[in-house]
């Protein structure tokens, strides 16, 4: 298996440093031209490292926004700086972003402590230079032993071309639109996106199959804020892994940081292939274990459920039989949902868990034979008999209208005389018969007319 960075190792990479809640993520939006982080004057929302490919002009390269440099107190905040460390070593130039509507701060003298050891290029960003005070502050930034300061204001979208020049001078131009190749491979990339409510283990199960700590995880519940995608390759296939924040239930949730953390982790389960879904085996079938589930089908994703912490179950035959049975009741409009147990603390199962993403998402991108399809209906409608009727029914021919997830037209001389319970018949035989397990199945019920049949 073959871990690998999200983007071209091949270009340079742009690192923001900068103590906590100084406008790192602010200026990250701005550069790419778009809302990627998280933002708010809360601190220490940003938890991990996050990385995009940015183009200013003529420029492209790898632009990595930072959780904010801070004294290393707690197991958290020694984890963090780790993962800021390595990302600053591999990066060729460092925005070093200051608040200028602040005094220098003991933790801006630690950040700049933390970036003379390393040894790297590095540029002092004063921010918030529309404000009065930020005048007076000239000789303050200084005092950081970084010479010239270059005042910006990251929310202005100006900040692009007051920066433009001093990347220039560390990157050279890349002409990439003149020999641009599109990777036809890039379309089998298999989006995945891991999800549930918090606690539950996501972002350990995510290193997990990176195979290091990626991310920054911890006891406290909501750790993760931003979602954070990196790829993995496994069998010469691409998976493109995506941790997402914990989903709460819209009554629990606490001010705009984490009404914004649920909604990109809806988002990313929109735009999935496959979905994962943790659970707390502890505490599994809750009423947001649920309504997650209940929505990643509603959106035709196709989904795999984790039950982690297994190592902290007792009786595990008896759970395993008791989760299969609450499959059936809670999941009654996808069949044979596949699922796992794991304890993704030990780093087992690694392999299985992407075998597994594998199967279902070729599963999810099943398109069946029209001929093969309507001899397998014509063969159905003859010898079954659970379908009910309602009056004369006739069943016609069944068409295939997409994939992802597998969709149906059933065509019949009267769509009202379709019944709910025609329908979840219809599906079950297709899961059986096509080996769609565990896969989201649309079904639409068309009255198809004698095309032939003179109108009165």
């Amino acid at each position: 298996m073959q871990i690998s960075s999200t983007y071209n190792k091949d270009l340079s990479r742009i690192i923001i440093i900068g103590k906590p809640n100084v406008g790192k993520s602010t200026l990250y939006n701005c550069l790419l031209g778009k809302k990627e982080a998280i933002v708010g004057e809360q601190k220490g929302l940003t938890r991990d490292y996050q990385e995009k490919e940015c183009i200013i002009n003529n420029i492209k390269f790898i632009l990595v926004d930072t959780a904010g440099l801070a004294f290393k107190k707690s197991k958290l905040e020694k984890k963090v700086f780790n993962l800021i460390e390595n990302q600053i070593k591999s990066s060729t130039l460092v925005f070093f972003v200051i608040d200028g509507s602040q005094n220098l701060t003991n933790e801006d003298d630690y950040c700049g402590k933390v970036l003379r050891k390393l040894n790297k290029n590095i540029v002092l960003l004063v921010n918030k230079s529309e404000l009065k005070k930020t005048k007076n502050f000239i000789n303050q930034g200084f005092e950081l032993g970084f010479g010239n300061l270059t005042h910006i204001t990251a929310k202005n979208k100006d900040c692009k071309n007051i920066l433009y020049p001093i990347i220039k001078r560390y990157i050279k131009p890349n002409y990439f639109e003149e020999n641009i190749s599109h990777n036809k491979s890039l379309s089998d990339t298999i989006i995945v996106s891991i999800s549930g409510k918090p606690n539950t283990g996501k972002s350990t199960l995510f290193n997990l199959l990176f195979k290091k700590n990626r991310v920054v995880t911890g006891e406290k519940a909501g750790t993760t804020r931003d979602s954070i995608a990196a790829e993995i390759r496994h069998k010469e296939t691409l998976f493109k892994i995506i941790d997402t924040a914990g989903i709460r239930k819209k009554n629990k949730l606490i001010g705009n940081i984490e009404r914004s953390s649920t909604y990109y982790s809806r988002k990313e389960i929109r735009y999935a292939n496959v979905s994962i879904l943790v659970f707390d085996s502890t505490n599994a079938f809750s009423s947001i274990d649920l309504n997650i589930a209940n929505y990643i089908i509603s959106e035709g994703r196709s989904i795999l459920l984790i039950f982690n912490k297994w190592d902290l179950v007792k009786e595990k035959i008896k759970y395993k039989q008791e989760v299969l049975k609450k499959l059936e009741e809670k999941f009654f409009d996808i069949k044979g949902v596949n699922c796992m147990f794991i304890s993704a603390l030990s780093f087992k199962n690694r392999e299985k868990i992407l075998d597994k993403i594998l199967d279902i998402y070729l599963r999810w991108n099943t398109k069946i034979n029209s001929s093969t399809l309507n001899k397998w209906f014509k063969d159905l409608k003859l010898h079954s008999t659970n379908i009910t009727y309602k009056g004369k029914l006739k069943l016609k021919y069944i068409n295939q209208t997409k994939v992802r997830p597998p969709s149906f037209s059933v065509f019949c001389n009267s769509k009202s005389k379709f019944s709910l319970q025609n329908k979840r018949y219809l599906v079950n035989r297709l899961v059986e018969k096509f080996n769609l397990e565990g896969t989201p199945i649309r079904i639409s019920v068309k009255s198809a007319r004698n095309p032939y049949l003179k109108k009165n």
